[in-house]
């Protein structure tokens, strides 16, 4: 049985080791895992410490980084935007 840990930062399930069930090989494999509620899934291999050790445990890029934005903190900056547009519409001028 072989298992793999998944080091991608922003991934749900970064940091846990899930059951490898088989490989689909291509450019970068895509793994079938089994996922902890026991249904299987499938997460790039690039994702996970499969191939060895990732660039960004490697160090290669200094520190490990988490993206710039993240999708829920652009989120509430578009509902914030659409509440002061509401609130404060330009005078004469074109809407957003």
């Amino acid at each position: 049985m072989e298992w793999v840990t998944v080091t991608h930062p922003c991934h749900p399930l970064h940091g846990q080791c899930v059951q490898l069930i088989r490989v689909r090989r291509g450019a970068d494999p895509d793994l079938i895992i089994r996922l902890p509620d026991g249904y299987h899934g499938a997460i790039a291999a690039s994702l996970t410490d499969y191939a060895g050790a990732s660039e960004a445990d490697s160090g290669a890029t200094g520190a490990t980084e988490l993206p710039l934005l993240l999708l829920e903190g652009l989120w509430k900056m578009a509902q914030f935007i659409e509440q002061r547009r509401q609130c404060h519409p330009l005078a004469g001028g074109p809407t957003i």
